[in-house]
């Protein structure tokens, strides 16, 4: 069904937010620490983050708001078992920081900014669509497919989880998503490369059938 071409666009996965933990939003405190701001970052920011995060809920059903183990900020923020499912395929360039959700009187501890920042420019120009010109990066990525002339080159230690240029940011291989999904984390939809365009990012059907 797919070409050697493009044996990437069904190895690699993208996490969404699914229908339960998009109900919500989150976003830092104020009093989240500072080197926390660095997160989207393409280098280590381990010198810059001196304390723990601290995260808000802004918007859902607040009464019944209970964490899940995949939530959304302008970063991804997972919980302790999240992190659990990863810390064996000892992942290159990526860090985790101990993140307090805080909501009225209840305080979750065991919850995690993720900051990936192995980096890569792998998306295929001639496959991927855009909606303007890659000239200056003046564009908006409708769908995406991975160059595997750029990927063959690079272990895949070390493209197991990782960073592209281009939104949607974080990419995650299917061993690292089997694992995931072994363990049943909560809040988290994984969408195929080869299936995602922009318009499935709206769409909880899609996540469902996944």
């Amino acid at each position: 069904m797919y070409g050697n071409n493009m044996k990437y666009d069904n190895e690699y996965y993208i996490l969404r937010e699914n229908s339960e933990s998009g109900a919500y939003m989150l976003g830092q405190r104020m009093d989240s620490d500072e080197g926390l701001e660095h997160l989207m970052s393409i280098h280590s920011i381990r010198r810059r983050v001196l304390g723990p995060g601290k995260v808000k809920v802004s918007h859902g059903d607040m009464s019944n708001f209970k964490p899940f183990d995949y939530h959304e900020t302008a970063e991804q923020l997972v919980s302790e078992k999240f992190r659990q499912v990863l810390l064996p395929f000892n992942l290159p360039g990526v860090d985790f920081y101990q993140t307090d959700i805080i909501h009225n009187n209840s305080v979750w501890h065991d919850h995690y900014f993720m900051h990936i920042w192995n980096h890569y420019s792998v998306s295929h120009k001639g496959r991927s669509k855009v909606d303007g010109t890659y000239r200056n990066d003046d564009f908006i990525l409708e769908a995406l497919s991975l160059d595997e002339n750029v990927l063959d080159k690079i272990p895949l230690e070390k493209r197991l989880v990782f960073t592209l240029e281009e939104k949607p940011k974080f990419l995650f291989h299917e061993t690292v998503v089997k694992a995931l999904r072994d363990a049943n984390v909560t809040g988290v939809s994984f969408i195929r490369v080869h299936e995602w365009s922009i318009g499935s990012t709206f769409d909880d059907e899609l996540y469902d059938s996944l």
